[in-house]
């Protein structure tokens, strides 16, 4: 069953003036699939942003090693990741509507979104959550990284090795929030466009 919070609260007049003026399209309902590393910031990031209504899907839980990446506390180690995401967005923007779904997004889902954004690590799970854009005419991309390469890109790819369709990649947190911060600003200012990359080719000045 899905899990929402929200609470009526006057949101701050002032709170996205400073945004007015970029031209910002402000999706009304994004689903973000996988709420690890990328799926976690990028949700956190497009409430940040404004974004109107938010689905998360994960059926995983919290382990140790997922905190070199994300600003959860230990006593959170073993509860869902979608469940966590939720609240740690309500924590930040009580106004949002987010609901958290700990299961894996699916064929049975019949939800139409402005933006399916693919987080998951399962090549497998991609081909199905592509698919299922496809079928209710959501936007999808994919976004994931191999420790210091990163992409976003509009069909699935894959990183690093596979075993059974799951894709075990070198982690931490500089690469999974920069490709969360450029998932939001395709969703809000590009959306038609592609990116791929590496943290080193970002620091192109050399002394």
């Amino acid at each position: 069953m899905a899990s929402s919070l929200r609470k009526d609260s006057k949101m701050t007049t002032n709170l996205y003036d400073r945004q007015k003026t970029l031209n910002l399209i402000n999706p009304k309902k994004v689903a973000v699939v996988g709420c690890g590393g990328i799926g976690y910031w990028v949700a956190k990031f497009l409430a940040m942003s404004g974004a109107e209504t938010l689905h998360l899907y994960d059926p995983d839980i919290l382990e140790e090693h997922n905190r070199n990446r994300l600003d959860i506390p230990e006593r959170l180690i073993g509860k869902n990741k979608a469940d966590i995401t939720r609240e740690a967005i309500i924590s930040i923007r009580d106004e949002a509507s987010v609901y958290s779904f700990p299961f894996k997004f699916n064929e049975n889902m019949e939800d139409e979104y402005d933006w399916i954004v693919d987080c998951t690590d399962n090549s497998k799970s991609q081909l199905v959550n592509q698919e299922i854009a496809r079928k209710t005419g959501s936007r999808y991309f994919k976004a994931g990284y191999d420790g210091e390469g990163f992409g976003i890109h509009n069909t699935i790819a894959e990183w690093g090795d596979s075993t059974d369709g799951y894709t075990v990649v070198p982690s931490w947190v500089v690469p999974a929030v920069i490709v969360a911060a450029l998932s939001v600003a395709k969703i809000m200012k590009y959306p038609d466009k592609e990116c791929i990359s590496s943290i080193q080719h970002l620091f192109r000045i050399e002394r």
